[in-house]
């Protein structure tokens, strides 16, 4: 499926001799004019994931993280950032230790509460 690029035109954006697959209407509130100003959009969240990837990078080795519940996945990479995923509905109070913090939800948080269905990503401590 091609990326919408714009809200208009018979391909939204991608080429200019139309779409060779139909493209639903819906395409036009999930093209790229449509998100670029919306922080809380998806493309918004891409943009800041990638922009922290360098920070990211590390040794391909991670921890699994115990937190009790088999809902939420938690690891730890070895250079201190830390991926927390809640795939159920139900919120989770985060743990941190000294130093640390969220620097990417795909969601609000509520202070250091997790909504469901939310991936954070923590660095520092």
């Amino acid at each position: 499926m091609p990326l919408p690029w714009t809200r208009e035109g018979s391909s939204f954006g991608f080429g200019s001799g139309g779409a060779h697959l139909p493209q639903p209407s819906w395409f036009a509130d999930a093209s790229v004019q449509a998100e670029e100003g919306d922080p809380a959009s998806t493309l918004s969240l891409y943009r800041r994931a990638l922009a922290l990837r360098h920070e990211l990078l590390a040794l391909e080795r991670l921890e699994w993280v115990e937190t009790g519940r088999g809902d939420v996945l938690r690891f730890r990479r070895p250079n201190g950032w830390e991926v927390v995923t809640v795939f159920g509905s139900a919120p989770l109070a985060l743990s941190f230790v000294p130093g640390q913090r969220v620097v990417l939800s795909s969601t609000p948080l509520d202070g250091d509460t997790v909504p469901g269905e939310t991936t954070v990503w923590i660095t520092g401590g």
